[in-house]
């Protein structure tokens, strides 16, 4: 079983809100079960987690002024690919933007078939929401990082 990494990155703006990007989420089967994730992707060759956490945010945003946080939790997410398993380790960083203004020119051509929409949500948003958001439990998981209350380690979260 592989197990590529990946950075999921917590984007907080400066009013105290998280940049979700709701996809297709187009299974093998073909079928579209859109949800909402946080930005993010897999690392490149010889690359950190906070290298792609800002390689990544600059492709899906626009923004390179970031000030990376901590990475604060750590989850598992298993996909198939034929008679293959895939797992993904994500590890999930925080990161700050002085700004919500985001340019969508870098996007790649996957990208422009999968994303549907972003958008800045509060903890409020999150918990009012009836969408399937990743991780699951995001707005209990965000209140103390909004606090500025960060685990000494990675919290492992639940597998999907």
């Amino acid at each position: 079983m592989h197990k590529p990494s990946r950075a999921r990155v917590l984007l907080l703006s400066p009013q105290h809100r998280i940049l979700l990007i709701k996809s297709r989420n187009t299974q093998l089967s073909g079928v579209e079960r859109p949800c909402w994730t946080t930005p993010g992707g897999a690392c490149e060759d010889g690359e950190t987690i906070q290298d792609t956490a800002r390689r990544e945010v600059a492709e899906e945003t626009g923004m390179t002024d970031l000030k990376l946080g901590p990475i604060v939790w750590y989850g598992e997410d298993g996909h198939r690919s034929g008679d293959r398993k895939i797992v993904f380790k994500e590890h999930f960083i925080v990161a700050f933007t002085p700004t919500e203004a985001l340019d969508k020119s870098g996007w790649t051509e996957h990208e422009r078939g999968q994303i549907l929409e972003c958008r800045w949500w509060t903890v409020c948003d999150l918990q009012e929401s009836t969408d399937t958001i990743y991780p699951f439990g995001l707005a209990k998981l965000l209140e103390p990082i909004l606090a500025g209350v960060y685990p000494t380690e990675a919290i492992i979260l639940p597998r999907i």
